[in-house]
């Protein structure tokens, strides 16, 4: 009997040492197989968050940029700005000093200068006063009028950014390339010694962690001051780079900030940056041997567990559970990480926001009070002028002086006015009747000149000499914002405009703001596309001040809200109606003359 059974156990001995030693062996090799898609799948997504960093730089560069070119744009469009110019072209530099060292105070201590050129060669300079010379003229396209890459005596290079004026001249903003990378790039660390570094396409480093490193040549610089140096792979990773590719390469070089450089094995993720005709190469750079450092301790422990499964298969179980557990939590940090960077992205945004929005509203309250205090300073200086004026004689000598004293006076209260119109506030002032057909097809002629090619602009008008007491300049740019706001809606689809013009009774009109206007007639104007259309939600809020569903830089918001402000200084009234896919239409009533009134006016 116990032969026997000594006999099973020896055959079921035997027969499990096989047994376990093929469940190890098929154990170890699973475990290899998932220690090497480990590895696959962590360089790859080393290698993503590599490329999602570049493109996380570049995209900031290329939006901190277009936000200073629009700024830059919005200036320049001023009336008080083309005044200004006029002033300075007589030999007054005082207005135009102020709009332009005001402009740059404005956006932060980033901006190291603003240059005014005219089309005669002057110049007028605020901030600092160091001598640039060009180092690559980077071009225009849609989105940059004019941006180059200048530097100064001591080799620190700027951003110039320009846009042309009214009057044929430039206005520049100067930007310290290291202001840049610090508000963009500098930040960022990946693992101890990782970077982010920035190089024009000729191969000059303008952007980088070590000083002496920026403004030097990439390859010719550095094989000059290290000559005895490997750059063979360098060299193809910098070619790839110059010929505006996108990837992410291993490759041997060098820690630059060691003294002397230490060879190192590096993982660099690039891409091209375009910015108006040229490009910038943006490299997010990291030691490998961080990541290989993480992927054999990998190794030595999965080595250890496999030792372990000659023992007991239940560790290796464990083992893999509380891997799958870590690699779990790793994922869910990571995207609380994201879920957090957004809102605070989002915060920031909010932010920014309703700061330009207490500007504007500061500049027009700032305006306004200005102006009234101005107007009550200069009422009795023209009063009393005009009351000696009265009383004295022809052949009086005072009386020249005298009259030059009122002559002022009234051309100060002249500039009063027009900021007072500037800041929104008497505009009615500057009304007078107008031959409301004319003024549209002005400003459709100005449109049709700017509108792109697959935008096409009809328009009809059933009389041609009804006339409003209104301003024509107004009125240009009310149809000018709409048909502007069209464009946009059309984007680069084959899209139409159609504009037409006609005389309507109150009374035959089935809408709400008609109710007391029975009598009234008006010169209906109306806009309408083959757009995108708009939401019941969007539509809503179009004429809400600095609402808007364009992206960053795009737009302020602004445009149909002073549309509806202009239409509504004319007395009349403005409608939209809109469907998603099927375009918008805007309809403006503005009041015409009484017949009497026309007649008159047409017959003097």
């Amino acid at each position: 009997m116990n032969e026997r059974t000594n006999r099973k156990q020896n055959t079921a001995f035997l027969i499990g040492i096989p047994a376990l030693a093929l469940a190890a062996l098929l154990a170890c090799g699973g475990l290899v197989y998932l220690f090497s898609n480990y590895r696959n799948v962590l360089l790859d997504s080393q290698k993503t968050q590599l490329m999602n960093i570049s493109e996380s730089v570049a995209n900031s560069i290329s939006v901190y940029l277009e936000d200073y070119q629009q700024t830059v744009r919005s200036i320049v469009s001023l009336d008080a700005f083309s005044d200004a110019e006029t002033e300075f072209a007589a030999g007054n530099e005082a207005p135009l000093y102020s709009i332009i060292d005001h402009a740059g105070k404005v956006r932060g201590d980033e901006v190291i200068c603003t240059i005014y050129e005219s089309s005669s060669g002057q110049t007028l300079i605020s901030g600092s006063d160091s001598s640039y010379t060009l180092h690559r003229e980077l071009g225009s396209d849609n989105v940059f009028d004019d941006l180059r890459i200048e530097k100064d005596a001591e080799g620190n290079f700027c951003f110039r950014i320009s846009a042309g004026t009214q009057a044929g001249g430039s206005l520049s903003f100067y930007l310290p390339l290291e202001s840049v990378y610090g508000k963009t790039a500098s930040y960022i660390h990946m693992g101890e010694d990782g970077y982010v570094m920035i190089k024009d396409s000729a191969g000059i480093i303008l952007m980088h962690p070590v000083a002496d490193q920026i403004g030097i040549d990439v390859l010719a610089d550095r094989k000059i001051r290290h000559p005895d140096f490997d750059f063979s792979e360098l060299e193809v990773l910098i070619r790839h780079q110059l010929e505006g590719r996108s990837d992410v390469e291993i490759y041997h070089s060098y820690w630059w900030a060691d003294d002397p450089p230490t060879r190192v094995t590096k993982v660099s993720a690039y891409l091209p940056l375009y910015l108006g005709e040229d490009f910038l190469s943006i490299s997010a750079v990291m030691d490998y041997a961080e990541i290989s450092r993480s992927i054999e301790n990998t190794g030595f422990r999965i080595l250890a567990l496999s030792i372990l499964l000659v023992i007991t298969l239940l560790i290796i179980i464990l083992s893999l559970r509380n891997a799958i557990q870590r690699q779990r939590s790793i994922e869910n940090e990571n995207l609380s990480l994201k879920q957090m960077n957004e809102e605070l992205e989002r915060l920031n945004q909010e932010e920014e926001r309703m700061a330009e929005q207490q500007r504007l509203s500061l500049i027009g309250t700032m305006t306004s009070g200005i102006a009234h205090e101005f107007n009550n300073l200069l009422t009795p200086i023209m009063g009393y002028s005009a009351m000696i004026l009265e009383s004295m004689d022809d052949s009086d000598e005072n009386r020249e002086d005298m009259m030059e004293i009122y002559d002022s006076a009234e051309k100060a209260k002249e500039i009063i006015d027009q900021i007072s119109q500037f800041s929104g506030k008497n505009a009615e002032k500057m009304f007078s009747p107008v031959h409301a057909a004319e003024a549209v097809k002005k400003a459709l002629t100005i449109t049709e000149a700017a509108a792109p090619r697959n935008v096409s602009i009809t328009s009809s008008f059933d009389t041609e000499n009804d006339m409003i007491m209104g301003n024509s300049l107004k009125i240009r740019q009310m149809i000018v914002n709409l048909c502007n706001n069209a464009i946009h809606a059309i984007g680069s689809n084959d899209g139409q405009i159609n504009v037409t013009g006609d005389v309507i009774n109150g009374s035959a009109m089935d809408e709400p703001f008609f109710s007391d206007k029975e009598e009234k007639r008006f010169y209906r104007i109306t806009v309408s596309d083959t757009g995108c259309g708009m939401s019941k939600e969007v539509l809503d809020n179009i004429f809400v001040p600095f609402y808007t569903t364009k992206k960053p830089g795009e737009g302020t918001g602004l445009g149909l809200a002073i549309v509806q402000r202009l239409v509504e200084a004319h007395r009349g009234f403005i409608k939209a109606d809109s469907e998603e896919g099927k375009g918008t239409t805007f309809t403006l009533y503005l009041p015409l003359l009484k017949s009497d009134s026309q007649n008159e006016i047409m017959s003097s």
